[in-house]
């Protein structure tokens, strides 16, 4: 039997911000003072430590993603020296060219993300990435996209962590709103899609905590997801008022919701087809990465993955050299999006 593909036109959005930067740092401190109080957890150092390592985004996506129609390039402003603003497949979008005005400006991620769908010219079906994913095997359309342009992903039941951040209480608040549309009678509904044996062991999870009358939390694997953009547009249909009033913060709070969201809501509606769990794996960094360089060196089925920065980090320089020079062997030739 032939195998079908999914052949609609697939993006790829890429926001960025130099957190390097003089003049945007000092309007950023500024903005800050205004607000009074910025949680702690949200404007760590860790946040904003330049890894010098975004080439290896956009090298990784030409070589193992060559079928992506464009990457939609987001920033403040900004643009890496090496960036070649020319190349055939950038579109460089500014927060000004979608963004709403009454949020800007924004140091906020989610506010961000929240808005995405607003790029001009951005295709129904795209990827998100942040700036520490990156792709580091070959990839085909249908590894984020069905044949009938469902988003690939990993449904598993999993309770919201909880700790004394400001992510924490993002995650319950995802799950505020999804509890108040969907219930487990949808898990059960799509009980096929939630117990896929691609999910692995992960599947005793959704096995456990479906039995509850409530969503405790949807596992997030933090690496690229597939969105269709119609479901951006479904949620703020839905919920405009409340994210109107979250994109107002100029930093992330307790009170946000994220993009995550719109992947739940992907996920509870049935819209989404499963995907293997280790497609792609986060690494959270510290001072010793073996784990993470050793899959950098031998990917194996590994196609995604995400090298967070986190205050684990005390040795920055050793750990940035370690981590760059892997990516360095593993994506040793320039892109076309690079001078």
């Amino acid at each position: 039997m032939k195998q079908e593909h999914y052949n609609e036109p697939i993006d790829i959005v890429l926001p960025w911000v130099d957190g390097s930067d003089p003049v945007w740092l000092e309007e950023k401190r500024n903005y800050a003072i205004a607000a009074g109080k910025v949680d702690v957890s949200s404007n760590i150092a860790s946040r904003w430590r330049d890894w010098d390592n975004l080439q290896y985004i956009f090298r990784g996506i030409e070589k193992f993603m060559p079928w992506v129609r464009t990457v939609h390039f987001v920033t403040v402003g900004h643009l890496p020296a090496w960036l070649n603003t020319e190349a055939e497949h950038l579109h460089i979008v500014r927060h000004t060219d979608f963004i709403p005005e009454s949020y800007l400006p924004t140091f906020n991620s989610n506010t961000i993300e929240l808005n995405i769908h607003r790029i001009p010219g951005l295709a129904e079906h795209f990827i998100n990435f942040n700036d520490d994913m990156f792709v580091i095997g070959v990839t085909q359309p249908e590894d984020f996209f069905s044949p009938s342009g469902l988003p690939r992903d990993m449904a598993v039941l999993s309770p919201a962590p909880v700790f004394r951040e400001v992510m924490c209480n993002v995650e319950v608040n995802n799950l505020g709103i999804i509890n108040e549309y969907f219930s487990i009678e949808d898990v059960k509904k799509n009980r096929s899609k939630w117990c896929s044996t691609l999910y692995g062991k992960m599947v005793l999870r959704t096995m456990i905590f479906s039995h509850f009358h409530t969503i405790l939390g949807i596992f997030e694997q933090h690496i690229p997801f597939s969105y269709n953009k119609s479901t951006f547009e479904e949620v703020w249909k839905k919920e405009g008022p409340f994210l109107d009033t979250i994109c107002r913060n100029k930093f992330r709070t307790r009170d946000d919701v994220n993009e995550w969201l719109m992947r739940q809501w992907q996920i509870m509606s049935g819209s989404f087809e499963p995907r293997r769990k280790n497609f792609g794996q986060l690494f959270d960094l510290s001072d010793d990465n073996t784990e993470a360089l050793k899959d950098l060196q031998n990917p194996g089925k590994l196609r995604l993955v995400c090298l967070n920065d986190t205050p684990a980090v005390t040795d920055f320089e050793r750990v940035k050299e370690e981590i760059n020079t892997a990516l360095d062997k593993l994506l040793p030739e320039k892109s076309s999006f690079e001078l």
